[in-house]
């Protein structure tokens, strides 16, 4: 994709010299905010198939995969603050 960018881009110089600076902006932050959408995309993707693939792991090895649940037990427990005598 991006060596057919370029390559647009090339052709396209002496049109691109005739815009004006806002333009030009304009078309470099469609560019890159497409690319951003892309790589965000393929990121998402290849997160989701490693999750899936550490559950089928998982489940091939016999371990069971569990998800979170709350604990009965409380982590911290309450400091009980005694007054002195006076």
């Amino acid at each position: 994709m991006i060596p057919a960018v370029v390559l647009l881009l090339l052709l396209l110089v002496e049109q691109a010299a005739a815009l004006g600076e806002p333009q030009l902006c304009y078309i470099l932050d469609a560019i890159l905010f497409l690319y951003g959408i892309v790589l965000t995309l393929l990121y998402c993707r290849l997160k989701v198939r490693l999750g899936w693939a550490r559950v089928e792991a998982g489940r091939r090895n016999g371990r069971v995969v569990a998800g979170l649940s709350t604990r009965t037990q409380e982590t911290y427990e309450t400091l009980k603050h005694e007054k002195p005598p006076q």
